[in-house]
């Protein structure tokens, strides 16, 4: 005799169960910054799909504003449809709407993406932050990212 188990549970907690909270991997490439030779690194977030990521100009800090290049791979259709980030604090479980563009109507190549889209992003407080990447009301992808404390 055979039966089946059935295991229930609400979306939020399938989701929690499901999120790795390590840290998203980077592409780091020394080049050049100034006019006189100084050399710095180029640093590029990987976000979980392989269908996203972006350039870092400095790390996160706390309440301080930065400037991020988003770059993107897939459907013209998705990546014409409004742009959001969703900043979730894996501290406190907070959740706040780091940045959004609601016209985004041609594809922007760069690079060898499909598409990208300049930003500038605060998070409000240190520690690890998950940046949940939508295009419309769908969920492309996602990035986790350790923001530090303000010195």
């Amino acid at each position: 005799m055979c039966g089946i188990l059935l295991i229930s549970c609400s979306k939020e907690e399938a989701k929690s169960s499901e999120v790795s909270w390590d840290e998203s991997p980077t592409l780091v490439r020394e080049v050049v910054i100034t006019d006189h030779g100084k050399k710095g690194n180029f640093v590029f977030r990987i976000g979980d799909n392989g269908k996203l990521g972006f350039a870092e100009y400095g790390p996160f800090i706390a309440g301080e504003e930065q400037k991020y290049m988003w770059h993107f791979w897939g459907e013209p259709d998705t990546l014409k449809q409004p742009f959001k980030v969703v900043g979730i604090s894996k501290k406190t479980n907070e959740s706040i709407t780091i940045f959004e563009v609601s016209t985004n109507n041609s594809l922007v190549p760069h690079l060898g993406a499909d598409h990208h889209i300049p930003s500038t992003m605060t998070l409000p407080r240190s520690g690890k932050w998950r940046l949940e990447v939508y295009f419309g009301e769908e969920l492309f992808g996602n990035i986790i990212v350790n923001v530090e404390e303000k010195k």
